[in-house]
């Protein structure tokens, strides 16, 4: 049936979950066909494929449908709900011609609201409306004098047959908007000319190719497809981090997307045509790790370039080698720490290069180097500037050396070079996480006189973003690293074990769930029981930490049990439904440990945060007089933060918060508890690193939990950052080879 949509229930800005939407059936003229009949439909991400779903467009869906007691207002109702099977956009909202109107300044007077309006009455026929300059048409919703503005504006900005094109082809608002935006007037031919171009838009290899084989009649063997595989190829193997291939792995990616090839052709020889063209016209580059797309090149080099230009300096040094031992002896006298040889090295290393990787696995005293550092800097007049990828990372970097520090997405917003101005240093921690997209966008805006350190542990876990920034550069020829090695925050059986994970051997770890540090071998299908006892015997002090969010032994199968184990039949958070005029549950309650998982930094919030909620409001309905300047609903929750501060939950939040009794361990990097408990199971995000990772987040306890096997194969394999193809270091020795060292005036 054809469904048109009156309602979003639940859809994530990302899209990247499914969507809950409701609507009324509708004929091919769009006549509600029983006024009577109310649809809830429910869609995978599957299901719907890459497409948004908007208020107003057409859906034809098919699959069961079966009655649902909801409750209103205190009155128990009944809906149809259908669980899609199959769904397919009908008819647009008329969101390319809305948003086109609303959002461009040639149009005075004309907001989201009346475009919609427009819309709403004349559908697809507006534009013959605009066209024909009808203004009596349009003033049967605008007043006259903006509807003879509308008409004159229109004609002046020529998109009227590139919008009707888009939406005929069926492209998806946000598609034709960055289509719209980058080719103008002339998307329609480009697109034609070469349906794949719009891979670089949308990069969804079956949807593209859909649209070129069904609306442009592109052939299996079309070059301009053979083309646009190996330029998919190419993303898929950024998103996965790479930033290089191997021709003979680039066959491999391409096939499967081709498919078989017709009769008579052979695949090979038009990847090879494929690949001359594209190194011709420069969408490829060629060098010793293989073929890298333009940008990954482009994000190297200038990488490579910023790190080359700051070691090819040979600037006298901030303190002479004396002046800083004596700084050293400050630091043991007046902070009462002592700096072993390997921080000690570290500083000098800071007094003389003007870039630097300082490196070390956990508790070695990276940041107690680095204080001891920022007193050098200050004698000598250097401003110092921290920066983290994570804003978690950011605030304890701030919280454990006193001085201001902000994201690497902060710091570029508020970028202003004149605050660079002098002896400037940009210390990045956690730097074994930062990709190689960060770590351009700030070598392309620092000043070349800027020094720049890095600090991190290339043996945890690796960036999420392609690229590897600190792997690849630490111990690079020419490249000055001090690795700190002497462990200092904890010892005993938890630094063993880590440091045997670290070294990639497996320690003899006991079964005994009272020792320091243990391996509870169990089965996938008790490890979610296992974890929620174990956490019980002391909740207040444990943090579960996991591979994967889905799963057995993933975050959201352990916070549900943790839930229902802890605070079952507690208070519960309820935020207000419009549609339904009542309040609806939201998924946590009273005693819920929840993690925040967006930077707010106005409200103090990092990506990261834990809290745990610790009251709800009252659960009656919202009232004029209680919504803000904001228009937003006072909160129903209060949630008291790690940093010990108690902050309202506001319905504008909900979307960021989740329970947190369980957390990856990506979230996890640069924390500590006293307890930490780790399940495993074989799954693609094991590995060395993040075994490493985990174990060193605990301060008295790990505890491992599920398959051993899966661990100790994980921990003898090699790290899966060491299967990262990059040519970052490539990129740099070319560099280092044709620039000649530079003597600072």
């Amino acid at each position: 049936m054809t469904v048109r949509v009156s309602t979003i229930r639940f859809q994530r800005p990302t899209g990247l979950a499914g969507v809950i939407f409701s609507g009324v059936p509708v004929d091919a003229a769009g006549s509600t066909t029983d006024a009577s009949t109310y649809l809830v439909i429910r869609a995978s991400r599957a299901v719907l494929g890459p497409t948004r779903v908007e208020r107003g467009q057409w859906w034809s869906v098919r699959g069961p449908v079966v009655e649902r007691e909801v409750t209103a207002d205190g009155y128990r109702l009944m809906e149809l709900q259908l669980d899609a099977d199959e769904a397919r956009l009908a008819r647009p909202s008329g969101e390319h011609i809305v948003r086109y109107l609303a959002e461009n300044s040639a149009f005075e007077g004309i907001g989201t609201v009346k475009a919609q309006r427009l819309w709403d009455e004349h559908g697809e026929r507006l534009y013959e409306v605009l066209d024909s300059a009808d203004t009596a048409a349009l003033a049967k919703t605008l007043t006259q004098d903006v509807a003879k503005r509308l008409v004159q504006a229109w004609a002046s900005q020529g998109e009227s047959l590139t919008l009707q094109w888009l939406h005929a082809q069926g492209f998806e608002p946000r598609l034709g908007r960055k289509v719209l935006a980058y080719f103008g007037s002339v998307a329609r031919e480009s697109i034609e000319e070469d349906p794949y171009r719009l891979l670089s838009f949308c990069a969804d290899w079956k949807t593209v190719d859909r649209l070129a084989r069904e609306k442009f009649s592109v052939s299996l063997h079309d070059p301009r497809r053979v083309r646009g595989a190996v330029e998919e190829a190419c993303y898929r193997a950024f998103a996965d981090g790479h930033t290089a291939m191997l021709s003979a792995e680039l066959m491999e990616r391409v096939g499967p997307l081709l498919g078989k090839p017709p009769p008579g052709v052979r695949w090979r020889d038009q990847l090879a045509l494929a690949v001359t063209t594209g190194l011709e016209n420069g969408s490829f580059v060629k060098s010793h790790h293989g073929l890298q797309p333009l940008g990954a090149v482009v994000m190297e080099r200038q990488v490579a370039h910023a790190a080359q230009l700051r070691l090819a300096r040979s600037s006298a040094p901030l303190l002479p080698g004396q002046a800083v031992d004596q700084l050293i002896s400050e630091v043991h006298a007046m902070d009462g720490v002592v700096l072993n040889a390997e921080q000690q090295a570290a500083i000098h290393a800071a007094a003389t290069h003007e870039f630097l990787c300082i490196t070390g696995g956990a508790g070695v005293g990276k940041t107690t180097a680095l204080k001891a550092l920022y007193r050098l800097f200050d004698v000598t007049g250097v401003r110092v500037f921290q920066v983290a990828l994570a804003g978690r990372a950011a605030k304890r970097m701030q919280e454990a050396t006193g001085r201001p520090a902000q994201t690497i997405a902060s710091f570029l917003k508020g970028f202003e070079e004149s605050q660079m101005e002098g002896q400037t240093v940009l210390v990045i921690d956690e730097a074994s996480m930062v990709d190689v997209i960060s770590m351009s966008r700030l070598c392309s805006v620092l000043p070349p006189h800027v020094r720049l350190i890095l600090v991190g542990d290339p043996h945890q876990l690796m960036p999420v973003g392609p690229g590897l920034v600190l792997h690849a550069l630490q111990g690079a020829p020419g490249v000055p690293t001090v690795e700190l090695k002497t462990v200092k925050r904890y010892g005993g059986a938890i630094a063993a074990a880590a440091a045997a994970i670290r070294a990639g051997r497996w320690p003899t770890l006991t079964a005994d769930e009272t020792e320091a540090v243990a391996f509870l071998p169990c089965s996938d299908e008790l490890i979610g029981e296992t974890v929620v006892e174990l956490m019980a015997l002391d909740p207040g002090s444990s943090q579960t930490l996991c591979a994967v969010r889905n799963g057995p032994a993933g975050t959201k199968a352990l916070n549900a049990l943790c839930q229902e184990r802890f605070t079952s039949g507690a208070p519960e958070v309820k935020a207000w439904n419009d549609e339904f005029d009542c309040f609806e549950r939201v998924g946590l309650r009273v005693g819920d440990v929840v993690l925040c998982t967006r930077n707010m930094w106005s409200i103090g919030l990092q990506n990261g945060s834990l809290g745990r909620v610790v009251e709800v409001g009252a659960s009656l309905p919202p009232t004029a007089g209680e919504v803000g300047d904001d228009d937003t609903i006072p909160p129903r929750a209060s949630v008291e933060w790690d940093d010990g501060r108690c902050i309202p939950l506001t319905e504008d939040m909900l979307d960021d918060v989740e329970l947190g009794f369980a957390v990856t361990v990506h979230k996890a990097q640069g924390s500590q508890w006293p307890r930490v408990i780790v399940p495993v199971t074989r799954n693609r995000m094991l590995d060395r690193t993040l075994l490493y990772t985990a174990v060193t987040r605990a301060q008295k306890q790990v505890l491992l939990v599920g398959d051993e096997a899966a661990a100790r194969d994980a921990v003898l394999a090699q790290p899966r950052s060491t299967l990262r193809q990059v040519g970052l270091d490539l990129h740099l020795a070319s560099f280092r080879n044709q620039m000649p060292l530079e003597s600072t005036p």
